[in-house]
This record gives structure tokens, sequence and C-alpha cells, in this order.
């Protein structure tokens, strides 16, 4: 491996392999917005307390889950909180029954659209049309993009705390214009636009980078390097800390296999290098650069576990 360092001096060392674990976090993605804004513009990669709203007008951009929670945070110390949308979103109760949402139905595999349906209907006894809080109606199904595991945001725009805005069309000094052709005045705008995938220090060619984003044999691995692998390039609806354990188990087994010259390690080179699986579980994730490295945590964590088996 060659690499330089801060100081631009170059270095060359012999691995016995690399492994990518930078995240998928690191790299904030920023709209860029007609016009200047003379308040603060910040991204959520900024947010640390929710005192910095103090007395101030703000406007969140983007209903996703950090947006809804930051949104619900800044009601308890802002003088008005607005949430600016361009699609629709599906959202779920933290709880449900009195258990952790994202626990709930995990023995029971049902397919892909009975589920969506089923959930959907569940939703609407517990939160209710989001519609008629003023959300955009979603145009595409539940589960083909994350949803927003908060409630509370609907019960805040419910009793007038938070407002549903339209996507912005253009800043004007402390002014935001909405595509609707509504505008109104904030102090502090941040944008919960999510994560950029960010390996600066990589060759894209390394990666198979395709699109938006790599093209890895289970999102680890690349096709034509058996030495290196990307740790927790996946997002899942309730994958956890598990799914991103399972991966390091079995990079680390295909490492140890290859360094011993096992066998085992032949099957597993052979599939990285030919089509890659379907990891969808049936759905039809948005096409999205924050979905472009979504899976379906059971068919995901099946074919993990079933590769790292094959290594034991």
């Amino acid at each position: 491996m060659t690499w330089t360092d801060a100081g631009g001096s170059t270095h060359s060392e012999v691995f016995g392999g690399v492994v990518i674990a930078n995240g998928t976090l690191a790299e904030p993605s920023m709209p860029r917005f007609e016009g200047h804004f003379d308040g603060e513009l910040l991204h959520t990669a900024a947010y640390k307390h929710p005192q910095r709203f103090a007395g101030k007008r703000v406007l969140v951009v983007g209903a996703g889950n950090s947006g809804c929670d930051i949104a619900v945070d800044a009601v308890h110390y802002a003088a008005s909180v607005d949430l600016s949308v361009r699609r629709g979103y599906y959202f779920v109760p933290k709880y449900l029954f009195g258990k952790p949402a994202d626990t709930l139905g995990g023995k029971l595999r049902l397919p892909a659209w009975l589920k969506q349906r089923i959930d959907a209907k569940v939703l609407q006894w517990f939160t209710g049309d989001p519609v008629r809080f003023g959300f955009p109606k979603p145009d595409y199904r539940m589960y083909e993009s994350h949803p927003v595991v908060n409630s509370l945001v609907l019960h805040h725009i419910g009793h007038g705390d938070i407002a549903v805005r339209p996507d912005i069309a253009r800043l004007d000094g402390r002014t935001v214009h909405f595509r609707d052709g509504s505008a109104r005045d904030y102090d502090l705008v941040l944008c919960a636009t999510g994560y950029k995938l960010h390996y600066p220090f990589m060759d894209p060619a390394l990666l198979d980078w395709e699109g938006m984003a790599p093209r890895l044999y289970l999102n680890i691995f690349p096709r034509r390097h058996d030495n290196l692998a990307v740790m927790g390039m996946i997002e899942a609806s309730g994958i956890g800390w598990q799914g991103r354990y399972e991966q390091g188990e079995l990079v680390a087994r295909f490492f140890k296999a290859q360094a011993e010259g096992s066998p085992r390690a032949d099957a597993l080179r052979q599939a990285k290098a030919g089509p890659p699986p379907d990891l969808s579980g049936g759905y039809r994730y948005l096409k999205l650069e924050r979905m472009a490295y979504y899976v379906h945590k059971d068919t995901y964590r099946d074919a993990v576990r079933s590769a790292a088996a094959a290594l034991a």
C-alpha cells in the first residue's frame, strides 16, 4: 500500500489487509440555495445543543430522523420552528405496544408487498395521516425510503409548535422564499440534509465506484481486490450494531482464510467477482444518494452470516 501523509511525504508498506472504516456520516451534504442568507446557515453536523436556538426563528430543512429530532428539541427554546420538506414521509412511533418499534415483527417474515400494506395500516392507527399536518403525500410505498422514527414531531405540529413549509426556492437576506410563493423571515436555517459517502484517501477505482456509491460485494468487498474491505457502508431499517458486528466477523474470517491459504476463501473470491446478490428484499428503494447503499435488514444479515459460516 502506498499513501501520502499530511506533510506530503509518501510511504509504502505491505499489509495483510486494509479496512476502510471512517463511516458514512463524515461528510455533510450541504444543499446549494439560490441567493444569500444573512442569518446563520448550518448543517446538522454543527448542531451540539438546543440552547443555540434560544429566542430565534428557526427553519429546519429536511424532515428525516435528524431533522425531526432536532425540530422537537428546538420547540423548547426557539421563538418559532418550521420544517421545510420536499416529499412525504412515513412516521413510525418509537414505541409500539410498549416495545421499541424496530424490535417488532422480526420473527414473522412477510413478502415485501404484504408487509408494506400491513405496516402502513398499523401506522394509520397510531399516527394518522401525516398529510393532515401539512406534509405532502408520499409518492412511494412504505420502506422504499427510510421511515422517520418520531411521532412526537406530529404532536408538536398538531399543537402549533412547528409549522410545515414547502421546499425552498431562494434566500434573500433573512427572508426565505418557498416554492409555493410564500415567504418568511428566519434567524437560523439548519440543513438536516444528510451526508455523502466520502473516501477521499482512496482511489475510487479501487472501490468499483459507480454512480452514487461503490459497488461492493455485500457492501464490503471490491471485485478485484481481495485484501481490501469497507466497514459500515450499510443503511437499513433496524439493522443496528449487530449487522455491523457481523460485517466485522466476515471480514476477519476472510482475511484469516486468505492468510492461511485456506481453500474456504475461494468461494467468497468467486462470489464477489460475479454478479452481485439482490439485497433489496423485494423493496424498490428510491433512487437517492442516501439510499444508494441501502439494504433490507433480514436479507442482508442472512447473506453476511451465510458467507461467514462458509469460512468457519
